[in-house]
């Protein structure tokens, strides 16, 4: 990836700590590029992380093999607020829940 080193190196120290990152800016400046590439710089999941991430999807409904780099969602921006932290009539985890 070219350029943006700062949005790069904060990437970095976040993913070094374990720190949540939150990226606003315009349209087309490389938010979803950055977010999509971040969890390759991630460590592997540990078996405790792992199953915790297994168990919400499978709470879910979704069964996966065992995933050992963190998972990437990318919720839509006029996502429900039900789809985004979970409910509805048949409760199931939202997209806060996933990640």
């Amino acid at each position: 990836m070219i350029g943006h080193s700062n949005a790069k190196r904060i990437l970095e120290i976040a993913a070094a700590g374990g720190h949540n990152v939150l990226l606003i800016g315009p349209p087309v400046c490389g938010k979803s590029l950055l977010s999509e590439t971040f969890p390759s710089i991630l460590p592997p999941l540990t078996l405790d992380h792992q199953f915790e991430v297994m168990s919400i999807y499978q709470l879910s409904g979704v069964s996966l093999p065992i995933i050992n780099q963190p998972p990437f969602r990318s919720p839509h921006h006029s996502s429900s607020a039900v789809s985004l932290i979970g409910g509805g009539t048949n409760p199931k985890p939202g997209e806060v829940s996933s990640s």
